[in-house]
């Protein structure tokens, strides 16, 4: 089937596809992907053909002759450029060529500066930066008036890798606020001075963000700027904030919140657990007390829970009529954490994840034992993960 579907896309001048074995290719088309394939028939097969609209890369180990044999300047058409995962370390200044790109990925590349002339691309709609060591974005970014999305993020993982501690953005010069189509931006760093964040409160179109780095002092700056946000849908924070707004639940469309290194002076439980559609709430190191309360008729929609860096945390009170519908929760790790016999109410519950918790506390629950079992008789699936110099080891509680 797959050889039908490239030979029809052949025969249509829609899409070829191009690797090391192709010896030759004379026809015209609109898409190219490029899979293992960098040699010179295959440079010149596409530097032929200025009427492509996309080029996608795959497998590619000799990034730098590819580019070295092809001139962007051929490719006044193209509207998507993909070069996720490709050895890319560079990027050519005729990049500004490209004036009906509308997709950029160098997700995953060794590329660390972006060209100046990527002020060029008018027409540009998505920049993705992911997992790239990109930490600047040249002030000719702001000329970009139609750019929808920045994705320009990597993650800081443990040492075994399992999760995240923190998150690594990029730096905006002032100038942001002019970017009015702007939908996800993140991550971006703080720290860059008040002006940017204020900046940010122009931004009413945004359905992600994400800040990293935030001063305790940013807090009312930043709150005030996420307040003119209303279609806003996913917000990660990460860095001191003192406390939450009390309008917090205003914003409606909030279905995702992620709070790392925050600092909070108070439980955040009380302000998140009245945002009327929330579905996902992640707390990372986001509050030093002992004890989070859910009440009753608290987080009515969320599915996931993740309370990480919590090792102060001695007691989880959940009410009836709390987490109605909750279906997957993660503790890590909480030494002096009685098991919550609140656990017993959510009866939605398909999964949980302790990390790092004593060894009595998982043999509490156990089925032999009387203790605590009948807690979490009803959860299908129990997970105790336990690090040591080895590694990681997942015990299951069946």
């Amino acid at each position: 089937m797959r050889e039908i579907i490239l030979k029809k896309a052949e025969e249509l001048s829609f899409c070829h596809v191009l690797g090391d074995e192709d010896s030759s290719f004379n026809g015209k088309f609109r898409c190219g992907s490029v899979q293992k394939g960098t040699n010179t028939i295959v440079v010149e097969t596409i530097d032929r053909n200025a009427q492509i609209r996309s080029l996608l890369l795959f497998d590619i180990d000799a990034m730098p002759m590819l580019l070295t044999g092809i001139s962007f300047t051929n490719f006044k058409l193209l509207k998507v450029l993909d070069f996720e995962d490709a050895p890319l370390y560079s990027v050519p200044e005729d990049l500004g060529n490209l004036f009906h790109l509308r997709y950029l990925s160098m997700r995953g590349t060794k590329v660390k500066m972006l060209p100046k002339s990527i002020g060029k691309l008018q027409n540009l709609q998505t920049l993705d930066l992911k997992h790239s060591p990109v930490d600047v974005l040249p002030v000719e970014i702001t000329k970009l008036r139609k750019l929808r999305h920045i994705l320009a993020y990597s993650y800081q993982l443990n040492p075994e890798g399992l999760f995240f501690t923190a998150i690594r953005g990029v730096h905006i010069g002032e100038g942001i606020g002019s970017m009015l189509d702007l939908q996800k931006l993140c991550h971006v760093e703080a720290n860059n001075g008040r002006g940017l964040i204020e900046e940010l409160g122009k931004l009413r179109q945004l359905r992600r963000l994400g800040i990293v780095n935030l001063m305790e002092e940013d807090g009312p700056s930043m709150c005030a700027s996420i307040s003119n946000m209303k279609y806003l849908r996913n917000l990660g924070l990460q860095g001191g904030l003192s406390r939450l707004p009390d309008w917090l639940p205003v914003l409606q469309n909030l279905v995702r919140v992620v709070l790392v290194n925050s600092r909070l002076s108070y439980d955040p439980v009380e302000v998140l657990q009245a945002l009327p559609n929330l579905l996902e709430l992640h707390l990372n190191n986001a509050y030093g007390g002992e004890c989070f309360c859910f009440i009753e008729l608290g987080f009515q929609k969320l599915k996931v829970l993740r309370l990480r860096d919590v090792k102060g945390l001695k007691t989880l009170k959940i009410h009836e009529g709390a987490l109605p519908v909750l279906e997957h929760l993660v503790i890590q790790p909480s030494p002096q954490m009685e098991v919550p016999s609140g656990i017993l109410l959510l009866k939605t519950l398909t999964r949980i994840d302790f990390f790092g918790m004593p060894r009595e506390f998982a043999c509490s629950m156990r089925p032999q034992d009387d203790q605590n079992y009948h807690i979490v008789e009803h959860v299908p699936n129990i997970f105790f993960h336990e690090f040591h110099v080895d590694g990681h080891t997942i015990l299951s509680l069946r």
